[in-house]
């Protein structure tokens, strides 16, 4: 599904690209675009955070 219209960027395509990003903007960069109207940036970010919880509960447990 096209999250971003004004780059043609998918939600797969975004989800790539945030892994381990900090922000909205490296998510952009690493796509090799630049928001433009801004209407799918609390999409970009809502992406960002579900990697982060998916990436996390892959972490592996410390052994005790």
């Amino acid at each position: 599904m096209y999250i971003c219209i004004c780059n043609a960027l998918k939600d797969k395509e975004l989800a790539a690209a945030s892994s381990n990003a900090r922000t909205v903007a490296d998510v952009f960069r690493r796509c090799g675009s630049r928001p433009q109207c801004g209407k799918c940036l609390p999409d970009v970010a809502q992406i960002i955070e579900d990697v982060r919880a998916m990436e996390d509960d892959q972490l592996p447990l410390a052994a005790e």
